[in-house]
C-alpha cells in the first residue's frame, strides 16, 4: 500500500531539481525548574495538537513538591508563564506531566491565554482563600471553602456570600502559601477577582489542573458524557515481532485515566478486524464512556505489554501526544484508525545491521557544566534507541550500562563505535554521546533533555551501514528520505541522486497522465550504489534519457 509521495522532479537531458518539503516542530518555549538546575533552554515537547506542548518530570520523591515556570523565549528570563515560580507535586511514581497551552482562549475560564496545566498527581489538596473568608486571607480558612475533587483533575466547591460586592481570592495547599497558590496567572502575585450582587449569593469555584485553568464566583458548565472509541493498527508491530496477538495486550492511556501506561486503569483494547468496515485483521479498538466538563481537551497514547516496548513504559514510540476534545454536549466521538507510533512496516529493520558511529570531540564541552573534553583522561559514552529491546528503549545513563567508543583512529579526537541493531529494531536512530569525567555525576551531558541525533539507517543489503560523523553537541536531524536531484550524466543518460531507506524507491515516467514506473531494485534494502554525505548515504543511479521530459520522484510504500 502506497503512503506518501515526497518529491517530484523534471528532467530532461538536463534535470530540473527540487527542493523536498520539511515540517519542523521548532518553537521558542522552554520550561526551567529545580529538576532540570533551571535551565531556560530546555525545550518543551511538541503534542497533542499543533499548540499544545508537554514536558513529563521523572526521578522526584513521591509527594514532594517542585517549582518551575514556563519561558516564552528560550534562554531569557524576560518573559514567564506563570510570572513567579508555579510549584507542582510528583506522584506515587516520582513523575508529572506539565502541559502549556499558548495563546489566547474565550471559553470563559481563567486565565484567558498562555495556560499552564499538569496531570492531577492524587496526593494534592487544594482550598480558596480570599478577603471574604473569616479571618480575611486567614490561615484557617472555612472548612467548606475546601475544594473537592471530582476526578480528572478536576475540584469544585461552592460557598455563600453575605454581602453584595467585588472580592479577591487565591487557590492554594490548604494552610500554607508555600507549596501551590493561583491567582491571575496560575501563581503570581495578583488576585482572582469576582463579583456578587445578591445578599447570601452562591458562588462556585472550580480548578482544572490538566488544563491549567479555573472559574472563581461563577458556576461552572455541567459535565457531558462521550462514548468515545480508540483504534489502533498493529500491523507493522506485529510483522517486526514486537507484537504477538496471541499473548499481548494494546491498550490506551492518558490524561483522562491518568496516564496509568500498561497497568490497572488503562483501557484494553479489542481485536476487530470489520471497524470501519474493513477488513483488515490487525485492527484493535475500544469505545470508552469519559464523563467530563465540554470542550476539555484530552492527549493519550496507545501502549503495549509486549516487551520490546518495557523501556519506554510501554507507550508507543511516538514523540508527540494524541489528544481529542469532548463535545460541547452528549454524544459519540470515533477516533480514527492510526497505526502504533505511526510507523509502517518499513520502518523496521527487516534483518540485523552493523551500524557504525562515529564522533569529533575536538572541542567539546560537556552540557550544562562547560567541562571540555580531556582526551588524555576522559571517555566517551553512546545510548540511543536500539539498546533495549526492539521497541525504541534507551540504556539507564551509568557507565555500567553504556558502551565506551574507541579513538579511531588512534591520536585523533575522532571516536567509533559498531553496534549490531537488532532486526525488528526502528530504522530510525535516536542517539546521544555522553562524556565521562572525573567530576561528572550526569552522563546524559551532551545536550539537554529530548536533544537528540536523528538519523536513519538507510541501505541495509550489506547488513553494514556506516552513519555520517557526528559532532558531540551538534544534535543534527536527518530527513526522512528526499533531497532527489537530476541532471545530465552524458553519453544518454540522466544522473539522479537521492536520499534513500529501506521502503523508499524511485520512480520515473514520461508522461503524468499514463502512470509511474517503480524501480525496485532502488528501495534502500537491496540497492548500494552511492556515497556518503552529511545526511547519511546518498544513493546515486543513471536512467536512460528520453526525448522530451523525464519524471522523477520518490515513494514510500508500506
Amino acid at each position: 500500500m502506497k503512503k506518501m509521495i515526497k518529491m517530484l522532479g523534471v528532467a530532461g537531458l538536463a534535470a530540473a531539481s527540487l527542493a523536498t518539503t520539511s515540517v519542523s516542530n521548532a518553537q521558542p518555549y522552554a520550561i526551567a525548574g529545580a529538576f532540570n538546575g533551571w535551565n531556560n533552554t530546555a525545550p518543551f515537547s511538541l503534542g497533542g495538537g499543533p499548540t499544545v506542548y508537554t514536558n513529563v518530570m521523572t526521578g522526584g520523591t513521591p509527594g514532594s513538591y517542585y517549582s518551575f515556570k514556563v519561558i516564552a523565549v528560550s534562554g531569557s528570563w524576560g518573559v514567564t508563564y506563570p510570572s513567579q515560580n508555579m510549584q507542582i507535586s510528583y506522584d506515587a511514581n516520582g513523575q508529572n506531566t506539565v502541559y502549556f497551552y499558548p495563546g489566547n482562549f474565550n471559553d470563559g475560564w481563567l486565565p484567558i491565554q498562555n495556560r499552564v496545566g499538569f496531570v492531577d498527581p492524587g496526593n494534592m489538596s487544594f482550598e480558596v482563600i480570599g478577603d471574604f473568608t473569616n479571618p480575611q486571607w486567614g490561615d484557617d480558612p472555612l472548612a467548606q471553602m475546601g475544594l473537592n475533587s471530582n476526578g480528572s483533575g478536576i475540584y469544585t466547591n461552592s460557598y455563600v456570600i453575605a454581602t453584595p460586592g467585588t472580592y479577591n481570592a487565591k487557590i492554594r495547599t490548604p494552610g500554607t502559601w508555600n507549596d501551590f497558590n493561583i491567582g491571575t496567572d496560575f501563581g503570581g502575585a495578583n488576585n482572582a477577582t469576582f463579583t456578587t450582587t445578591v445578599v447570601n449569593q452562591t458562588v462556585v469555584f472550580q480548578l482544572d489542573t490538566v488544563n491549567g485553568r479555573w472559574l472563581a464566583g461563577v458556576q461552572a458548565p455541567p459535565p457531558v458524557t462521550n462514548e468515545v472509541t480508540f483504534a489502533v493498527d498493529m500491523t507493522a508491530q506485529t510483522v517486526a515481532g514486537n507484537f504477538n496477538p496471541s499473548a499481548d495486550t494494546v491498550l490506551v492511556s492518558g490524561s483522562f485515566n491518568g496516564w496509568p501506561g500498561t497497568g490497572a486503569g488503562a483501557f484494553v483494547l479489542t481485536n476487530f478486524p470489520a471497524y470501519n468496515g474493513g477488513s483488515n485483521t490487525n485492527i484493535y479498538y475500544a469505545s470508552v464512556v469519559i464523563t467530563n466538563l465540554p470542550s476539555t481537551p484530552f492527549q493519550y497514547k496507545f501502549t503495549c505489554n509486549d516487551s520490546a516496548y518495557s523501556g519506554s513504559g510501554g507507550y508507543e514510540p511516538l514523540a508527540n501526544n494524541r489528544g481529542f476534545t469532548m463535545l460541547a454536549t452528549d454524544g459519540a466521538i470515533s477516533l480514527p484508525v492510526v497505526k502504533f507510533g505511526d510507523l509502517n512496516v518499513s520502518d523496521y529493520l527487516s534483518t540485523p545491521v552493523n551500524v557504525t558511529f562515529s564522533v569529533d570531540m575536538t572541542g567539546a564541552k560537556s552540557y550544562p557544566d562547560g567541562h571540555v573534553f580531556d582526551p588524555t583522561t576522559d571517555a566517551v559514552f553512546l545510548n540511543g534507541n536500539f539498546f533495549q529491546g526492539q521497541g525504541g528503549s534507551w540504556s539507564a545513563w551509568n557507565p555500567i550500562g553504556l558502551v565506551t567508543m574507541q579513538n579511531n583512529p588512534i591520536g585523533s579526537e575522532v571516536y567509533t563505535y559498531t553496534y549490531q541493531v537488532a532486526a525488528g529494531s526502528l530504522i530510525q536512530l535516536q542517539y546521544k554521546y555522553g562524556m565521562y569525567y572525573a567530576a561528572a555525576t550526569n552522563y546524559d551531558n551532551e545536550a539537554g533533555a529530548y536533544q537528540n541525533h536523528n538519523r536513519y539507517i538507510r541501505i541495509t543489503a550489506t547488513g553494514s551501514y556506516t552513519n555520517a560523523l557526528d559532532t558531540f553537541g551538534d544534535q543534527y536531524t536527518e530527513p526522512s528520505f528526499g533531497a532527489l536531484t537530476s541532471a545530465s550524466a552524458g553519453s544518454g543518460a540522466v544522473g539522479v541522486s537521492w536520499l534513500g531507506r529501506p521502503g523508499v524507491q524511485l520512480q520515473v515516467c514520461t508522461n503524468l497522465l499514463q502512470g509511474w514506473q517503480n524501480i525496485t531494485e532502488t528501495d534502500g534494502t537491496n540497492w548500494v550504489t552511492g556515497s556518503a554525505s552529511t545526511k547519511g548515504f546518498v544513493s546515486q543511479t543513471n536512467v536512460p534519457a528520453v526525448q522530451g521530459s523525464q519524471f522523477f520522484r520518490l515513494q514510500e510504500t508500506w
